[in-house]
């Protein structure tokens, strides 16, 4: 059993400073999903995407964490969620709302067509993901360990307590599903 796993043990039995050395360790590992989750997002501010995801963990507890592989997972459905909700305000946001109308420049605007742009694909991959979920929850689960929680091929057997073959070829049909929809939604 893994030091994150034992820690999280602890954290769950009520011990905060378990729960806090389980945050300090895996801190990288949730700054390198951030940096993955927001490659795409229009310029996304690494830190605060690890902050904000950090504090919907913390709201849920320890209660429901079973080891570093089922962390990751969680907190890479979060920054997700959160992206995706940045998303959603941006394109709701597109036509400015209440702001003031300001006269932009050929960069400024070139600036926020490929942001809204992100944005748009951004949803779509999300629609997309929820359309596969529906599908079937297996492969959208795979989807989510590989891409978002940046897990390898071994973490990921042993996430879903398959065998190393089986979770390959389940990321292979979700690669092939996830490329379908995305196709027919474009």
């Amino acid at each position: 059993m893994g030091e994150i796993t034992v820690l999280l043990g602890q954290a769950r039995c009520g011990d905060s400073a378990a729960w806090d050395r389980v945050v300090h360790l895996l801190y990288a590992d949730l700054k390198r999903l951030a940096r993955r989750a927001a490659a795409g997002s229009g310029g996304q501010d690494v830190t605060a995407l690890v902050h904000d995801c950090y504090l919907r963990l913390d709201r849920c507890g320890a209660g429901g964490f079973e080891s570093r592989a089922h962390f990751l997972s969680i907190a890479a459905m979060a920054m997700r969620q959160l992206l995706i909700n940045h998303a959603r305000d941006r394109v709701a946001g597109k036509r400015g709302g209440a702001q003031p109308h300001t006269t932009l420049g050929k960069a400024d605007l070139d600036a926020a067509r490929a942001a809204y742009a992100e944005a748009e694909e951004m949803l779509m991959i999300d629609t997309a993901l929820k359309q596969l979920a529906d599908d079937d929850a297996r492969l959208a689960q795979v989807v989510e360990f590989r891409l978002f929680a940046g897990l390898s091929e071994e973490e990921t057997a042993l996430a879903l307590g398959l065998p190393l073959r089986s979770a390959q070829r389940l990321w292979q049909r979700a690669r092939e599903r996830l490329r379908t929809l995305l196709d027919e939604a474009a």
